[in-house]
């Protein structure tokens, strides 16, 4: 009997074998109800059936094997459904993945056990198109189970950072309180200045933590354009972080009113989040230079510092754009941190450029090139 027929006729034991043996060898199944562990596969068996018997090319088969073909909603929502509901259930990776792989091995178990054929070349095709079958399923299970537990990693950090805002606003308003009090010293005024400071650069950080997690659950950015100085826009945010950071030494240079059409709430974090990241990995102290210009349609913001030299891999990252996690992912970096990836969503949702310039004699220089008007 051919396995794909021999799987059609024996549904109904090979599911009952197949959660006898996940109920003994994989830890997760244990506290499960039954129905709970037979969900989704016989509709999963019915698939394999359906895509061994259905003719392929060669071209078909290979690109099957590399993963590279697309399966239909119908065909691929039971396993969908399987990695999501193993990812609420609590299974981790390796508990998805061993049901997978005691599914193949009962079922060629009780097919070894009950074929009758004396043409192995058959038996060797069976088992090809069997196992390419069961690892598509696998696949579109596991990425759906990954996607999910991401979802909820995202959620969990985005409930977080809103619960965090609250005592950081009781800190910073205690501090504010104080300071105003005519009995403290100028030591003690310094001190609360040097807290303010990192109570600021707290809520910066939660600020960003809040703006991946939406652009990673799928929310994106909105952008509400209006118009804006950007000129204007610059002194005041470089008035803001020199109360904040009173040691340092920032410049802006502008050569008059540069107007377009911005969202100011995100120009406002996109200078923050620069001038910031140039205060911390630059020279200490400074200075951290702002220079803002603007020629024909195109509007130009450059933040530089003094300070060491960024490196190349990081330089042609941010230059191309591509945050990638294979080519290393700003977010995961402790030297820039949150920042970069968010002035990128920022130029992305403006229709701009960014490029960084890096040398240690020059120290380094961030552009941006924002379109003015539509």
């Amino acid at each position: 009997m051919k396995l794909a027929q021999f799987i059609k006729s024996h549904k109904k034991e090979i599911t009952k074998d197949w959660v006898a043996y996940a109920q003994e060898n994989i830890d997760g199944i244990q506290n499960l109800h039954l129905k709970e562990v037979e969900d989704h596969i016989s509709q999963m068996l019915d698939r394999i059936v359906e895509s061994m018997e259905t003719s392929e090319s060669d071209v078909q088969q290979e690109e099957k094997s590399k993963g590279n073909k697309d399966m239909q909603t119908g065909q691929s929502k039971a396993a969908n459904q399987h990695g999501e509901q193993r990812a609420d259930i609590g299974f981790d990776i390796m508990e998805l993945s061993s049901e997978f792989r005691a599914l193949r091995a009962n079922i060629l178990k009780q097919w070894e056990a009950n074929k009758k054929t004396n043409k192995p070349e058959n038996d060797f095709q069976e088992m090809i198109r069997f196992n390419e079958a069961i690892d598509e399923l696998w696949i579109v299970s596991l990425k759906r189970f990954d996607n999910k537990v991401s979802e909820s990693r995202n959620w969990f950090i985005g409930i977080l950072g809103h619960d965090l805002r609250n005592p950081l606003t009781a800190i910073s308003g205690v501090q504010s309180i104080i300071k105003l009090s005519p009995n403290i010293s100028e030591k003690e005024r310094s001190l609360l200045g040097r807290a303010g400071s990192s109570v600021k650069r707290m809520a910066e950080l939660i600020d960003n933590l809040l703006e991946l997690t939406n652009l990673r659950l799928g929310s994106g950015m909105t952008i509400n354009k209006k118009p804006v100085d950007l000129s204007r826009q610059g002194e005041k945010i470089v008035q803001e972080l020199q109360l904040s950071y009173p040691e340092a030494e920032l410049n802006i240079e502008s050569p008059g009113p540069v107007e377009g059409s911005w969202d100011v709430i995100r120009l406002d974090q996109l200078m923050t989040n620069l001038i910031t990241n140039a205060l911390r990995h630059g020279k200490p102290g400074g200075p951290v230079t702002i220079r803002i210009s603007a020629k024909d349609n195109d509007a130009s913001l450059e933040v530089h510092n003094d300070g060491p030299l960024i490196p190349e891999k990081i330089q042609d990252m941010i230059s191309t754009g591509k945050f990638t996690k294979t080519s290393g992912d700003p977010t995961n970096n402790d030297s820039y941190g949150l920042g970069l990836y968010i002035i990128k969503a920022i130029v992305d949702g403006h229709k701009g450029k960014m490029k960084v310039v890096s040398s240690k004699e020059s120290g380094t220089i961030f552009k941006i090139i924002l379109p003015r008007f539509e």
